[in-house]
């Protein structure tokens, strides 16, 4: 202990405490100035910074797209639907990360969806692509092939896989699925020209689906994805608003009717083709059926129908080689009249005048570049502006869409106008003689030899041009303009469908005796045929004008009404009264009349027939062999409960005048959908009505008509009389034939007689197109859905 040396206590100075409190303080002090830094940016800017932070922190954010609603028909079949479908889209990024994802995924990419491994994999090594987190490898992937995938790459531990499969499915990684909607047409081509089609962005393009477009139309989601501060993933989903699903009065048991009988027609008559109609039995044939009480259209069709799931295929009108010859024609002729035009600024240049148009200059110049265009390029653009007016024409609704001078189906429209108006009273007669001197103008009856003697409704039953322009003159020109609009002709309907034509109507300052004579029997002015539906409708159904229709209901997503759309009655232009008696009129002319091959076995028909000559649009004058045959009638004609018009435009036969083809067409269809719609039979079918007709009675049953020898007929289905016409008293009524300079007579023409150069149509609408615009569509908030 002695040897050991004592240890030196150390003390903690005064000086070293000093020191120490000293670095406390300024730790102290450099805290505090940091707290209150970082509340002074809380308070002025946390709210900014919090957003970024989440943005940086975002894990998934994707649009969810909505559902485009149906359209169906009025028993719920579907003609159009939205089917969800998917892309698969590979994370380039995730498979190469080194993880062992790589080697998988493809391997399941491949068996599961048959894809091009080659394909894949370049993708994966790309420069360009091998960090992207986007590549879409495969479109339209249905759901069933969605679910084999997951259902691969997660196995359940009942699979009956090795550990060392279920390990490597496990690393299938990167792969995702987005998914969207395509529109389906289940029908095909039914109805195509009624139903229009959308495309991609859902726009509807025509018919009903651009039309209701933004009713159909939803609204997208969105779900949000992003992880937060303790790493923990949270979502965000705004669901999507589905479209509105809209049911129409259309019913595809009739329309499958029409479109078989406008299809036999093609199919009979198109051998007899000179090359000018090839492929169709007419140029135009179209036939609506609808309900004259309500302004429902049941059926309507017309023989240019396209595939609504391939809408720009025009295969069914054209092949590869037509469709070239139709644009080259199409060319030429516009070369021709640029050709034509060009010797006219020529000569006008040479007097000093400026010709040439904006129009003009532009279709010279390119209109991205602005650049004049080379002789190829111009011919390249034109040949694809032709291409797209053809595919314009096919998805052209023609009953909706083409303005056509209607003939005499307007006549019992002139005749309840005068009964109305008092300027008839239905008593009196006429004595036809063939035609009527009108100003400078010799105007003839279809029946050039006259009728004789006639009431009011032998007028209608006979087609008398001649006393149909008498009551057109008692009728005056102030009321015949004033009925053609009440009868909504000049107009457009309101029918829900876009592109409705008003046609053209003369204006009472620019209509004269000539133009009234004509425009009484149904030339001379231009009309649609859904007009002309509709007007005949408020003739026969007791006067009431009931605006025609193709949607009577909205649904929601649910499936719940939304909207119900009741019949819209717009006026009564004619009084119930009135009515009946065209009624009468009507029926006469289908049971011993005009219209004879229209009558239904067993069943009270009336109508009325219709053959308009056209007018060449080159000369601007009557079309010598052009005509334009029709048929509209009701049924019963009591109490009618289905109207019916059909248009054959140019049948491609050599006279095409006769041969009563609408009559015929509108009859078998009758025959067909009456019994359907609980409209049975209320007379007897008796030997003689059949020959009539022309059917046996077998083929009445079935509603097909059978080649028989059918007496010799004029244009309008009438027997040619061989017997002398006589009063009532059994005399015969002296009718001296027309004759020429030199006092022979003139033999009576196997067609309406021609009266070129008299009153033809406006060359332009007057403007006036009062009523609802049927070319806009509607929106929701239109039909109080928003």
């Amino acid at each position: 202990m002695a040897g050991r040396k004592k240890r030196k206590d150390r003390k903690f100075t005064k000086k070293m405490q000093i020191k120490l409190m000293v670095l406390f303080a300024f730790i102290l002090f450099i805290l505090v100035g940091l707290n209150i830094k970082i509340a002074l940016i809380t308070a002025k800017s946390g709210d900014t910074y919090t957003k970024q932070v989440l943005s940086q922190q975002q894990y998934d954010s994707r649009a969810i797209p909505y559902r485009r609603g149906d359209i169906q028909d009025t028993n719920g079949n579907v003609l159009a639907q939205s089917e969800k479908v998917y892309n698969v889209v590979m994370d380039c990024l995730e498979l190469n990360n080194g993880k062992g994802f790589l080697e998988p995924t493809v391997h399941a990419l491949v068996e599961i969806f048959e894809l091009d491994e080659a394909d894949i994999r370049k993708r994966l090594t790309d420069e360009n692509t091998k960090t992207s987190q986007y590549q879409v490898l495969a479109r339209g992937i249905t759901l069933e092939k969605k679910k084999a995938f997951e259902e691969y790459a997660s196995p359940g531990e009942n699979s009956g896989l090795s550990k060392e499969e279920i390990e490597k499915r496990q690393k299938i990684q990167g792969v995702w699925f987005e998914e969207y909607y395509i529109r389906k047409y289940p029908m095909n081509t039914m109805a195509s020209n009624v139903i229009g089609f959308s495309n991609n962005a859902n726009d509807g393009i025509c018919g009903l689906e651009a039309y209701y477009s933004d009713v159909l139309n939803g609204v997208n989601g969105r779900e949000y994805g992003y992880l937060n501060e303790d790493s923990e993933l949270k979502r965000t989903v705004i669901e999507p608003e589905h479209g509105n699903t809209i049911v129409t009065t259309l019913d595809v048991n009739i329309q499958e009717i029409v479109e078989k009988y406008i299809q036999e027609f093609d199919e009979e008559y198109v051998s007899d083709t000179s090359g000018e109609l090839e492929g169709k039995g007419s140029k135009n044939t179209g036939v609506i059926v609808g309900n004259p009480n309500t302004g429902e259209i049941y059926a309507m069709a017309s023989n240019h129908g396209f595939d609504l799931n391939n809408p720009q295929d025009m295969s069914r009108l054209y092949t590869k080689e037509e469709l070239e010859a139709e644009i080259d024609q199409r060319v030429e002729k516009k070369r021709a009249e640029e050709e034509k035009k060009a010797e006219e600024r020529e000569k006008a240049e040479s007097e000093g005048q400026t010709t040439e148009t904006e129009t003009e200059a532009a279709a010279e110049t390119d209109a991205e570049t602005g650049k004049k265009l080379t002789a190829e390029q111009k011919v390249e653009k034109e040949r694809n502006e032709f291409r797209s007016q053809i595919m314009n024409e096919m998805w052209s609704n023609f009953c909706v869409s083409d303005a056509f001078e209607p003939g005499s189906t307007f006549k019992p429209i002139t005749v309840s106008s005068a009964l109305e108006t008092g300027a008839l009273t239905g008593d009196e007669m006429f004595i036809c003689d063939g035609g009527r001197q009108v100003a400078d103008w010799k105007i003839k009856c279809d029946n050039i030899y006259g009728h004789g003697e006639e009431t009011v409704i032998d007028a209608i039953k006979n087609s008398c041009n001649d006393a149909l322009m008498e009551i057109g003159f008692r009728l005056g020109v102030e009321n015949f303009c004033k009925y053609q609009r009440l009868f909504n002709f000049g107009r457009v309907t309101g029918i829900d469908l876009p592109n409705e034509s008003t046609g053209n109507v003369y204006t009472r300052e620019g209509m004269h005796e000539v133009e009234l004579a004509t425009n009484s029997f149904g030339q001379g002015f231009t009309c649609t045929m859904v007009q002309e539906f509709a007007a005949f409708s408020a003739v026969v159904n007791g006067g009431y004008y009931y605006q025609p229709h193709l949607v009577r209901q909205v649904l929601d997503a649910n499936g719940g009404v939304a909207k119900s759309v009741e019949p819209l009655l717009m006026l009564q232009p004619i009084s119930a009264r009135t009515s009946s008696i065209l009624r009468e009129a009507l029926e006469a002319g289908v049971r011993e009349g005009t219209g004879r091959k229209a009558k239904v076995p067993g069943y009270r028909v009336g109508g009325k027939t219709g053959t308009a000559e056209k007018i060449n649009p080159e000369t601007g004058k009557r079309w010598e062999g052009k005509y334009l045959v029709s048929f509209i009638g009701c049924v019963p004609i009591d109490d009618p409960q289905v109207v019916i018009y059909v248009v054959v435009d140019e049948p491609n036969v050599a006279d095409q005048s006769t041969g009563g083809y609408a009559h015929i067409i509108a009859r078998k269809i009758l025959q067909e959908i009456l019994p359907y719609l609980n409209i049975y039979p209320t007379e007897e079918v008796t030997d003689e009505e059949l020959n009539n007709i022309g059917i046996t009675r077998e083929e009445a049953e079935i509603g097909r008509q059978v080649e028989t020898q059918e007496p010799e007929t004029d244009e309008n289905g009438n027997v040619i009389e061989t017997e002398p016409e006589t009063d009532e008293n059994g005399n015969v009524i002296e009718t001296e034939p027309e004759t020429d300079e030199n006092g022979n007579a003139i033999q009576a023409e196997e067609q309406p007689a021609d009266n070129p150069d008299i009153a033809a149509p406006p060359p332009e609408n007057d403007g006036n197109s009062e009523g609802m615009d049927g070319a806009g569509g509607v929106t929701s908030e239109d039909l109080g859905l928003e």
